[in-house]
């Protein structure tokens, strides 16, 4: 796990002093190791430089990419790229982890955050096929894998990554996100310089121009709660590159596509029974690959189910006890869910850690965690899980499971009970939608059970105003010029079999999903810790994809198959 900052000029050199910066506002994400290289592409000519947090060992090392020069005594010269990296030492702590890291001919360069789960077995593959290696690195597997098969060696990446490769051969910058976009990947273009980081506010604060927040993004942020856009930020000319997505700059320009999306085509094939089985060796598989780490790997544990599954699994494949943290609140029973922890704690052994915040510090907290979110947040669960990260550094915690993704993929929010009604009567099978309209009544009373049953035919044209007229819409509060600007386009996944899948695709890859990841991962780097999320395994999520709603959500039970 890193942070990754870097600059790219088609016509000048780089700004040495900028991307030093840039580095050392990013430390929090790295604070094990620094580093940083220049490239010249046209003499093929690399500069590998350290810094203050470069440890001894790192220089004293033989490896081709081991640095010689701290950047301050660097002259820039022509180099018109530039690597820097921030390293959360996590797999293979040695010298060989350290980054940027080039190639065995030392002609391409990468500067990587995240986590690849599968190296192992593509280390295997790749030494059977003549690739060799010096260290113990996913970095280090990356490389071997982009130079062996170039950009489609992504398919073959199981994990969260945010990655940078300055390819020689080709004298291109080749970029990439990973499926959901649980890493963040930032920049700015302008047509001749590319300028990326892991955060923001390593482009924000060493730009000279001062930066204005985009006006769309104020709009929806306060009428729809819509904080994170897939190609868009709340910053006026500053992009991400979106989940499942490559960028390639070069002298030619730059490009984007998109590498992986959800298959809506895809059907499961068999029985009820065959997919529990399925989808629970899957669920194993992407924990014990999440436990793979040279430190100690904990847990979050909030009560709810996916949390509780991710340490009960967990907890049955390590040989000590793992480490679970908890925020929770004494406001009363609605808002504390210890209990709930307690039962999961007893049930597999794990060490229980809970923190109550009391309130003292809210102003303090709510300042530094809006320094690292960087981008406005909607909910108060981010203050909570700022609390339970700070509660895993101070136990000297550098990894934490997460259920993460669980919600979303698996049905579990309430607003997926409309469209499975409507669904239901769409499809013609009104036996199932009585069962199901009776026991939503039974659980949430008649009158709720008709108003999510009539909700999905109300056309939205006719919603919007009646939310205006009588206070529900937010949008009341806007200044004229908010309200006047065109709708933020969206394109709603197509091709899914249903309501349900369809929203649940749109939750996933668009609304929900990427502001929690983004949420996750500054509050997780804020304390230097990596989280990682096995509901987000891409096996699991295209295998639960597959499989009939009625899997997912069965009459008022959400996550059907999880609890089965």
């Amino acid at each position: 796990m890193c942070g990754i900052a870097g600059l790219y000029r088609s016509d000048g050199r780089i700004d040495l002093g900028r991307l030093h910066h840039m580095q050392r506002l990013l430390r929090h994400r790295g604070p094990d190791d620094e580093g940083m290289v220049l490239i010249d592409p046209a003499r093929g000519a690399a500069l590998p430089l350290g810094g203050p947090d470069t440890p001894r060992d790192v220089y004293a090392s033989p490896h081709r990419w081991s640095p010689g020069h701290h950047p301050l005594d660097a002259d820039a010269g022509e180099f018109r790229v530039g690597l820097a990296s921030r390293r959360l030492a996590i797999v293979d702590l040695s010298p060989a982890g350290h980054q940027p890291m080039c190639d065995a001919d030392g002609r391409s360069w990468i500067a990587y955050n995240g986590e690849v789960y599968n190296h192992v077995e593509l280390r295997q593959e790749l030494e059977s096929i003549g690739e060799r290696f010096v260290g113990g690195s996913d970095t280090e597997v990356i490389l071997a894998a982009y130079r062996r098969w170039g950009r489609e060696c992504l398919a073959r990446l199981n994990g969260m990554f945010a990655l940078a490769i300055w390819d020689g051969a080709r004298r291109e910058l080749f970029c990439a996100r990973d499926r959901f976009g649980v890493k963040p990947f930032y920049y700015q273009w302008d047509g001749r310089s590319l300028a990326f980081a892991s955060e923001p506010k390593a482009l924000v604060l060493t730009q000279a121009r001062r930066i204005a927040p985009r006006l769309e993004a104020v709009r929806d942020l306060i009428a729809l709660d819509w904080v994170d856009h897939e190609a868009h930020t709340f910053f006026d000319g500053l992009m991400q590159l979106p989940a499942g997505h490559w960028m390639a700059v070069s002298a030619d320009g730059l490009a984007i596509r998109r590498w992986w999306t959800l298959d809506p085509a895809r059907r499961a094939t068999g029985r009820a029974a065959d997919w529990e089985r399925e989808f629970a060796a899957r669920f194993d598989d992407a924990v014990r690959l999440r436990l793979r780490a040279d430190v100690e790997v904990g847990s979050c544990l909030s009560g709810g189910l996916d949390s509780s599954a991710v340490v009960t699994t967990a907890s049955g494949m390590l040989e000590r006890p793992i480490h679970a943290f908890t925020c929770a609140y004494d406001e009363g029973p609605e808002y504390d869910e210890r209990p709930y922890v307690r039962t999961v704690v007893e049930a597999s052994g794990a060490v229980s850690h809970v923190i109550v915040p009391d309130g003292a510090d809210f102003w303090d907290t709510f300042d530094a965690l809006t320094l690292a979110q960087d981008e406005p947040t909607a909910g108060p669960g981010v203050y909570s899980q700022w609390h339970v990260m700070r509660l895993a550094h101070a136990q000297g915690l550098k990894v934490l499971l997460d259920g993460q993704g669980g919600d979303e993929t698996l049905a579990g929010y309430w607003r997926y009970l409309p469209l499975r009604l409507r669904d239901l009567v769409a499809t013609g099978r009104l036996g199932a939608f009585g069962h199901m309209f009776g026991a939503v009544a039974d659980r949430l009373g008649a009158t709720t059970a008709l108003a999510l049953m009539i909700e999905p035919w109300i056309p939205s044209a006719l919603v919007a105003p009646l939310r205006r007229r009588y206070g529900a819409g937010k949008d009341r509060v806007l200044a004229p010029r908010l309200r006047r600007l065109p709708a933020t386009a969206t394109t709603a996944p197509a091709g899914f079999p249903s309501a349900v899948s369809r929203q649940q695709a749109f939750d996933t890859l668009q609304r929900l999903l990427p502001s929690l990841l983004r949420y996750e991962d500054r509050n997780s780097m804020a304390f230097s810790i990596e989280t990682r999320l096995p509901f987000l395994d891409y096996r699991l999520v295209e295998f639960v994809f597959s499989l009939p709603d009625g899997q997912k959500l069965d009459g008022t039970t959400s996550k059907a198959i999880l609890r089965r």
